[in-house]
C-alpha cells in the first residue's frame, strides 16, 4: 500500500487496540466516553488512522 492509501484505510477495534497497546474493551470505553472519534458503517465501527494519531499527539507530554 502507498502512504496515501494506508492513511485512508479505516481501522478496526483490534487494530486500534494493538496500535495503542490497550485492550479492545478499553477502545470501546474510549469510544463510549467520546474520547475516540469513530465511523459507523452499518453495524461496524471503524476508526481513521489520522484520528488515532491525533488522540496520541494530544496526550503526548514533552518534558523540558
Amino acid at each position: 500500500m502507498t502512504d496515501k492509501t494506508d492513511q485512508l484505510k479505516l481501522l478496526t477495534v483490534p487494530e486500534v487496540a494493538e496500535m495503542l497497546s490497550i485492550s479492545k474493551s478499553h477502545v470501546h470505553a474510549l469510544r463510549a466516553t467520546g474520547k475516540l472519534k469513530f465511523i459507523k458503517i452499518g453495524s461496524s465501527v471503524r476508526y481513521k488512522r489520522t484520528d488515532i494519531q491525533r488522540f496520541i499527539d494530544e496526550r503526548t507530554i514533552q518534558l523540558e
